[in-house]
């Protein structure tokens, strides 16, 4: 039996699949596209086109998944393109089969997968914790949450789901005034006092 994370990631990885070919990160635009030969330049104007004709809300759900893909560290960047290739490996219906589990997901839980396989898979806990975090914390939440061992996530989770919502920012408050390397003895010592 294939452990439930890994179906919820296969199914991440096809809506960010769907996101199409990932361009690397940098360099200038215009210089790139300046050097496409006259067929490149077609494709790419067609490409274009069919971008224009999408829904807004498709357009809004693809440029989240690439933006997401792109500030995955390159570690889970890995795994997900090894992953991308298992799912591609199955059989058309189990492919669906995966795409029909990941839809019926709660909108929520389904962007958390956009975290990568390592925070996707703790997300259904943590979500409830992170969801009302203000913009200009984002980064740096999300940057102390990668740097987390896996056991000190677990701790986290089980502490969001013991946290009343009147008590989540000063549990991320207090977790973010930890030093890096002291955060998951902090955790630790909450969840097993």
């Amino acid at each position: 039996m294939v452990p439930e994370w890994r179906c919820r990631l296969a199914a991440a990885l096809a809506l960010l699949l769907a996101v199409g070919n990932v361009v690397a990160a940098g360099g200038d635009g215009a210089a790139r596209i300046a050097a496409l030969d006259p067929d490149q330049r077609a494709a790419l104007q067609r490409r274009a086109a069919q971008w224009d004709a999408l829904p807004v809300t498709i357009q809004r759900e693809r440029r989240e998944a690439w933006l997401a893909w792109r500030s995955l560290p390159a570690q889970e960047r890995a795994r997900m393109r090894a992953a991308r290739e298992a799912w591609r490996s199955l059989p058309i219906d189990r492919q669906q089969a995966l795409r029909a589990r990941f839809d019926a997901l709660d909108a929520g839980i389904r962007r958390g997968w956009l975290l990568g396989p390592v925070l996707g898979r703790h997300w259904p806990r943590l979500h409830a914790l992170f969801a009302q975090v203000p913009p200009d914390e984002r980064d740096a939440l999300l940057a102390a949450l990668r740097a987390l061992p896996p056991q000190a996530l677990e701790d986290l989770g089980v502490l969001a789901q013991r946290t009343p919502p009147q008590e989540r920012a000063a549990l991320r408050a207090g977790l973010m005034a930890e030093p890096p390397a002291r955060r998951a003895q902090w955790l630790r010592a909450r969840v097993a006092p």
